[in-house]
C-alpha cells in the first residue's frame, strides 16, 4: 500500500508544524494586537454595562471584532451577494471564525492556494464551548412571545366553545380542572401574568376554532408537487405555493402568526458545525469539516483530532480551533451561581484571591500541517511545532478536576514528546482564578523542573470558554519563539500565599526571559475533560534575550 505524505515514515510519526494562526479576542482584533496586548501585560476585561449584570457588577471579555474588515476578502472570492447573505444569516460564532481564518491564511500568501490544492486532504475542525447562545436565546424568546399571543387569541370565548360552556355551567372540558382565573389576582402582578399564560394555554388547547385551523393548515402541508404545479412540478414551486396558501389562511382567519412560524430559520444556520462548514465553503475544500466540543479543553481536543488525522495519513493540513459568542448574561449568571465568577466589578487574576474567573468570547484558529510536506514547499512554521497533544477524562466530577484524570493526559503527552520535567522551560496553567488553581499547581509539580517558568493568563483575556486554551497556547508559542515570557498582568505581590510558597520565584508576573526548551499547556474542561499540549520552538528561533 502506498503511504500518503503524512503517514508514519520508518516508524516515526509526522512532525506537526503551526503554519498559520489568527485570533479574535478581548482587546485584540488580530495577531498584531494580540502580541501588543501580551507585551503590555494589561487586562482586556471590562465591567459589563448590561442591566442583567448589574450595570458593571461583572467584568467580562468582549472581543474586538468588525466583520467589515474581512468582508472584502469574502467578496473578492464569492461576490457581494455572498457577503450580504453572511451578514443576514450568520451569527458571530461563524463570523469570528471567518476573521480568524483570514488572518491565518495571511501568515503566508501561499497558504490559501496550498490548502485549495490539498482539497480533500485539508480538514477543518472548529469547535465551540457553548455554541451560538445569542441565536438560541433569540429563537426561544421569539417562540415564547408568539406562543403567548397565539394562546390568548384562541382562548377567547368567541373561539372556544369549551370556555363559553365553562362560563355558563362551571364545568371544564373532559372533567379536567381549569387553572385559577387570573382575574382574581392583583393587577400588573407577576402572579397574574403567569396565571394568565396558564389560563390561555389551557383554553387554547380546548379551542374548537384552533382545531379547525390546524386541520386546514395540515391539509395545505399535504399538497404534493403534482398538485402544486402539475406533472413534474418543481419542489421549490410547491413550497412557495404552500407558503402562499398558509398566508392566505392566516389572513382569512385573522389570527396572529403561529408560534412555529415565529422562529427564524437562522437558528439552524448557526449550529455547532456551521463555522467549520462555512470555512470549507469559503475555501472550496472538500475534506471533513465538523465541530469539536470539549468545553474549556475544546481547543486541545480540536488540535489532537487534527494531529491524529495527519498522522493517520488522512490529511496533510488541518484548520483547528474554536469560536464562542460574546459574554451572554445567562452564561455569566450561570457561572456566578456555580460560585466560579465574582460579582465585584473588578478583575480577579488567577493564582491570587481565587474568587473566580471571567467569561469572554471570540475565536482562535491555527493551520497545522505535516511539517515535511509544508517545508518542502518553502513554508516555515509561524509558531513552532506541536510535540504532543493528548486528552483524558476525570470520570469523577463535573467541575472539580481529579488528580487521576489529568495525570493520564499529562503522562501521555510527556511520553509522546519524549521529554522529562527538566526539558520544560515554561508551563501555562488553565488557572481560572478559583481554588482549583492551587490543586492544578500541586498536580503539575512533579512535571516541572525547579526553573520552569509558570504563566496564567485569564486575567488578561478572561475565560474564553473554548477559546481560552487557544489564546493561551498562542501566547505560549510566541514566548517560546521569542525566548521571552510576556507579562501576565498579575499584580506584583498579589500571589496567593500557597502559590508563593510553592513556586513564587517562578510564577511570571512581569515579563521574563525563557530558556530554550519545551512549553506545556494544560486545559481542564467542564465535564472533566483534560487536554495537555506540548510545544517546541522551531530550530533557529532567536535565543532568549
Amino acid at each position: 500500500m502506498t503511504q500518503s505524505p503524512s503517514s508514519h515514515r520508518g516508524g516515526k510519526p509526522a512532525r506537526i508544524g503551526i503554519f498559520g494562526w489568527g485570533v479574535v479576542a478581548p482587546g485584540a482584533k488580530d495577531m498584531a494586537a494580540f502580541r501588543a496586548l501580551l507585551e503590555r501585560g494589561e487586562t482586556a476585561l471590562r465591567p459589563s454595562p448590561r442591566a442583567e449584570l448589574g450595570y458593571g457588577l461583572f467584568a467580562v471579555g468582549d472581543p474586538d471584532f468588525r466583520f467589515e474588515e474581512y468582508a472584502p476578502w469574502v467578496a473578492s472570492r464569492h461576490g457581494e451577494g455572498y457577503v450580504a447573505r453572511m451578514r443576514s444569516k450568520m451569527g458571530e460564532n461563524v463570523l469570528f471564525s471567518v476573521g480568524a481564518m483570514v488572518q491565518a491564511l495571511g501568515c503566508d500568501e501561499r497558504l490559501e492556494g496550498l490548502l485549495r490544492e490539498l482539497d480533500g486532504r485539508c480538514h477543518i475542525y472548529v469547535g465551540s464551548g457553548v455554541g451560538d447562545l445569542p441565536e438560541s436565546y433569540r429563537a426561544a424568546t421569539d417562540l415564547a412571545r408568539a406562543l403567548r399571543v397565539w394562546n390568548h387569541f384562541w382562548a377567547e370565548p368567541a373561539r372556544c366553545e369549551a370556555r363559553r360552556r365553562y362560563a355558563a355551567e362551571g364545568v371544564a372540558p373532559g372533567g379536567a380542572e381549569a387553572p385559577p382565573d387570573p382575574a382574581a389576582l392583583p393587577v400588573d402582578s407577576d402572579e397574574r401574568w403567569q396565571a394568565l399564560g396558564a389560563w390561555d394555554a389551557f383554553w387554547a388547547s380546548h379551542s374548537d376554532a384552533l382545531a379547525a385551523f390546524t386541520a386546514r393548515y395540515a391539509e395545505i402541508e399535504r399538497l404534493d408537487f403534482d398538485e402544486a404545479e402539475g406533472p413534474g412540478g418543481a419542489p421549490t414551486s410547491a413550497i412557495h405555493k404552500r407558503q402562499r396558501a398558509h398566508r392566505k389562511l392566516i389572513d382569512e382567519v385573522g389570527c396572529p402568526k403561529p408560534p412555529w412560524a415565529a422562529v427564524d430559520s437562522d437558528l439552524i444556520w448557526n449550529i455547532q458545525n456551521v463555522p467549520s462548514s462555512q470555512l470549507s465553503m469559503l475555501l472550496g475544500v472538500h475534506g471533513p469539516a465538523w465541530a469539536t466540543v470539549g468545553a474549556c479543553s475544546a481547543f486541545g481536543v480540536s488540535l489532537k483530532c487534527g494531529i491524529d488525522a495527519i498522522r493517520r495519513g488522512e490529511a496533510s493540513a488541518v484548520i483547528v480551533g474554536t469560536t464562542d459568542p460574546r459574554p451572554d448574561p445567562a452564561l455569566v449568571g450561570a457561572f456566578h451561581q456555580a460560585r466560579v465568577m465574582p460579582g465585584t466589578g473588578e478583575v480577579n487574576f488567577p493564582l491570587t484571591s481565587l474568587r473566580g474567573t471571567h467569561v469572554s468570547g471570540g475565536a482562535c484558529l491555527w493551520i497545522i500541517g505535516d511539517a515535511d510536506y509544508f517545508e518542502a514547499r518553502g513554508l516555515r512554521p509561524v509558531g513552532g511545532y506541536v510535540a504532543a497533544a493528548t486528552v483524558s477524562s476525570d470520570a469523577e466530577h463535573i467541575i472539580t478536576p481529579s488528580k487521576t484524570g489529568p495525570k493520564r493526559a499529562i503522562d501521555h503527552a510527556f511520553a509522546e514528546a519524549g521529554i522529562g520535567p527538566g526539558d520544560v522551560a515554561i508551563a501555562d496553567l488553565h488557572a481560572t482564578g478559583t481554588p482549583g488553581d492551587i490543586n492544578e499547581l500541586a498536580l503539575l509539580e512533579s512535571y516541572l523542573g525547579p526553573q520552569t517558568l509558570v504563566t496564567a493568563r485569564k486575567g488578561v483575556f478572561g475565560h474564553g470558554m473554548a477559546n481560552c486554551g487557544g489564546w493561551e497556547l498562542t501566547a505560549l508559542a510566541l514566548s517560546l519563539r521569542e525566548g521571552f515570557a510576556f507579562p501576565t498582568g498579575i499584580p506584583e505581590g498579589a500571589l496567593n500565599r500557597r502559590v508563593r510558597e510553592a513556586r513564587g520565584d517562578t510564577v511570571v508576573t512581569s515579563g521574563r526571559p525563557v530558556r530554550r526548551g519545551y512549553g506545556i499547556k494544560t486545559m481542564l474542561g467542564i465535564g472533566g475533560i483534560t487536554a495537555c499540549v506540548i510545544l517546541k520552538a522551531a530550530d533557529g528561533e532567536p535565543e532568549p534575550a
